[in-house]
């Protein structure tokens, strides 16, 4: 257990502070941010694609996230994304839901929940299920089913 320098409290994570690298440098794994004006390294997952250029007020505020996937409808304006998803955690947040990686369930533009590996799969059943149901509505006005 190490004593974060940023905080001084105690943890589970070594956070180092690394004035060699750029923030927002990833490299095997790691990326350097800036908290409070101090450069330190933190573990960043694979998946992130999240930039981390900008300057934290705090280490809880360090936070990873990958592409957003999107369900699009088409609109009187065109294509909107009515539906979008993505993997995010906050590691250092304290919050046990989402410390681990999540998704991040964004419904029209507001993001309404943070779901867990189980839940997601469970949306993704219903997913499944609302499509059969959406193609059965497709056959019936076209006049495939009565």
């Amino acid at each position: 257990m190490a004593t974060s320098q940023l905080t001084g409290q105690r943890n589970d994570v070594d956070h180092q502070v690394d004035a060699s690298t750029t923030p927002g440098t990833q490299t095997d794994g790691t990326v350097a941010v800036l908290v409070r004006g101090q450069q330190v390294t933190v573990d960043c997952p694979p998946w992130c694609t999240h930039p981390h250029s900008e300057a934290y007020r705090s280490l809880e505020d360090v936070s990873h996230h990958g592409d957003a996937i999107s369900l699009t409808a088409p609109s009187h304006q065109g294509v909107e994304q009515v539906l979008t998803a993505r993997i995010s955690s906050w590691p250092f947040a304290g919050d046990p839901a989402t410390t681990k990686p999540f998704i991040a369930f964004d419904a029209v533009g507001d993001e309404v929940a943070q779901l867990s590996p189980e839940a997601a799969t469970a949306v993704a059943d219903q997913f499944e299920a609302h499509v059969a149901t959406f193609r059965a509505l497709i056959a019936i006005i076209s006049g495939g089913a009565r």
